[in-house]
């Protein structure tokens, strides 16, 4: 009978990949509250009326409780997703190069510090301005259904 020792090295397994299960994790967390929070804030009597006019509980979901918690839930998605951006400059305390560990490679290759962090904050400032244009189309979009 052979027994095996298996021993694992942390070092064996990709720091891309533990960045993103420690975020997908954390951020599934944090949602799932956002989405919990949406639809406890949900009048009851809308959930009643979708049911008084016949509707089935998929039809209630689809037509009135979503709709309500779309309008609801999406600033606070656009603010957790602005969060993850900002905070994935810790990916690289496992080896993850980000646009500010990138910044800070190309401002040591030749010493123009001022230029390269600029540069990575242009970055985030253009991802996060679009990631707000995005959402607010969204939003405008859920406040007119």
């Amino acid at each position: 009978m052979a027994v095996f020792n298996v021993a694992y090295d942390p070092n064996d397994f990709p720091s891309l990949l533990i960045v993103l299960t420690a975020y997908i994790l954390l951020e599934a967390a944090i949602e799932s509250q956002a989405i919990l929070g949406a639809f406890n804030s949900l009048d009851p009597s809308q959930i009643e009326a979708g049911y008084a006019i016949g509707f089935t509980r998929r039809q209630n979901l689809r037509r009135v409780i979503i709709p309500q918690l779309t309008a609801i839930v999406t600033p606070l998605f656009l603010n957790n997703f602005l969060k993850i951006i900002k905070a994935l400059s810790l990916a690289f305390t496992v080896g993850v190069v980000d646009i500010l560990a990138q910044a800070r490679y190309a401002a040591a290759l030749n010493f123009r510090y001022l230029e390269s962090y600029i540069a990575a904050a242009l970055v985030y400032w253009l991802l996060c301005g679009l990631l707000q244009v995005i959402f607010n189309r969204i939003e405008r979009k859920m406040q007119f259904n």
